[in-house]
């Protein structure tokens, strides 16, 4: 099984904050005006974005809908998101969000409440609710291109602008915040016609997109990763067309310049990374299992009677022990989480071997299936199906649970001459030991690659090197002395 789907949402989730499409601010009143996006890949047009505004009574209604047709390593999957709000000018009132694909099916409203939001998140294991601090006031990315043009589009203008994007906030990511740039006028002429534009390049999270916007807000056409393109398109258009497959897990994985056999056993790796800029901005250097040098990153994996425990369970330092708590999609203080634990840990206090009880059984009792969704450790535990995102939030609950300090690792694993995207976890037992419960592996082996490290909420970091990292294999070792 290819490790790959740690990017689903986020891609999903990217085409949520860079699509801005909404109809100008020339709507009249009562009216309801709509717009229409095709996103291709390629020719191939992979999915298409819909809104509309109207203002009633002073009380502005907006309606967005997101299809997506994604091969899901191998199986198509139709994945769909809608929302509609209400606001008052620029302030949100209300929404109501909801995000299928497949037998996932996540909603989520948010009442405001004064200074605050109040949210609601409803899956197959019940409700979730959180508190939003509304400390200014946050932007829909589909009325972006009011804002700007309401500001005048000059050349050379930068803005930075809070964003409130439903999945982004249920993601953890509560500071969301994009930088658009005016870089000039074009010409851009698409199939409805030429149109006399604005070139906007956009930054979120070291992610760009370039959007190309009327004088009136009117966008014509977008340009976000992975190599994906939004053209504004009719609705006849966008109806009698079907949409192709996006296989996303090859359009982001990286090519290996050797062929690793045998890869799950590798104790050592040598590599050089480059094309994403300063590496000392990632989590890479680590001072245990990862060391950087420049561009030349050393993993080693240690055998698992290498490590020494410190502690017995419990952990009680406060140095980690706020990597022991729950949080709004790792639930380790829920019933059924700590009741599954102590089944599975039956009285281990050895955090070594409690960590191998808890990787064992999400290794052996979850089923290797790539879809799209929010991980949460109460849904993952409920369903018992889930690929890299799912193991390693229901891992991170079990072992919190444990009373183990436990940390969520993004980064890429070699699979069968490329390097995917992948997440998988670290836990503290006197030193960080790297788990990897989706293939069983305590410690994993050493082509996985750590960029990022923490939660949920720091995942979309990763959007930043998506189609600019470059791995190049230096050297390669089975022997845990190299």
């Amino acid at each position: 099984m290819k490790a790959s789907k740690a990017l689903l949402t986020l891609l999903i989730l990217f085409i949520s904050l860079f699509i801005f499409s909404t109809p100008n601010s020339h709507t009249k009143e009562d009216t309801a005006e709509q717009r229409w996006m095709g996103i291709y890949s390629g020719d191939d047009r992979v999915g298409y974005s819909y809104n509309s505004i109207k203002t009633i009574g002073g009380i502005t209604e907006i309606e967005e809908l997101t299809e997506l047709k994604i091969d899901l390593l191998g199986k198509e999957d139709d994945v769909k998101t809608k929302a509609s709000y209400k606001l008052e000018g620029y302030k949100i009132l209300s929404f109501n969000y909801e995000m299928k694909s497949g037998s996932i099916d996540v909603k989520a409203q948010g009442e405001r409440e004064g200074d605050t939001l109040k949210i609601t998140m409803e899956t197959i294991s019940g409700k979730t609710e959180r508190i939003l601090p509304l400390e200014k006031e946050l932007i829909l990315p589909s009325l972006i291109s009011k804002l700007l043009t309401e500001n005048k589009l000059i050349p050379g203008d930068k803005f930075d602008i809070p964003l409130f994007e439903p999945l982004s906030l249920l993601m953890g990511m509560n500071d969301s915040v994009s930088t658009h740039l005016i870089e000039g006028k074009e010409i851009m002429e698409i199939p409805l016609g030429k149109f006399d534009t604005y070139k906007v390049s956009t930054d979120f999270m070291g992610a760009q997109s370039t959007s190309w916007i009327t004088a009136e807000g009117d966008v014509v056409k977008q340009e976000f990763p992975p190599g994906l393109i939004a053209i504004k398109e009719s609705k006849e258009d966008i109806i009698n067309k079907k949409n192709s497959s996006f296989d996303i897990v090859q359009k982001t994985s990286i090519p290996a310049n050797i062929r690793l056999d045998n890869a799950e056993k590798l104790k050592y790796l040598r590599i050089r990374i480059d094309g994403i800029g300063a590496l000392d901005e990632f989590d890479i250097e680590d001072g245990y299992r990862q060391r950087l040098d420049g561009q030349i990153v050393e993993i080693k994996s240690n055998e698992s009677n290498s490590f020494e425990n410190s502690y017995t369970l419990p952990y009680d330092s406060p140095e980690y022990l706020e990597l022991t708590k729950a949080d709004f999609l790792i639930q380790s203080d829920d019933k059924d989480i700590v009741a599954i634990t102590n089944k599975v840990l039956n009285g281990e206090t050895d955090p070594l071997k409690a960590a191998g009880k808890i990787n064992r059984w999400i290794y052996k009792n979850l089923k290797k299936s790539a879809t799209v969704s929010i991980p949460n450790a109460k849904d993952v535990l409920r369903t018992k199906v889930g690929d890299c995102n799912e193991h390693a939030a229901l891992f991170s609950a079990m072992s919190r649970a444990a009373g183990m300090p436990t940390k969520t690792v993004l980064g890429t694993m070699y699979y069968k001459e490329r390097f995917y995207y992948h997440a998988w976890n670290e836990v503290y037992i006197g030193e960080w030991v790297a788990v990897d419960s989706t293939y069983g592996q305590l410690p994993v082996d050493a082509t996985h690659i750590k960029l990022i490290e923490g939660d949920l909420a720091k995942s979309g970091e990763i959007l930043k090197v998506v189609g600019k990292l470059n791995i190049e294999i230096i050297d390669a070792s089975y022997d845990e002395q190299k």
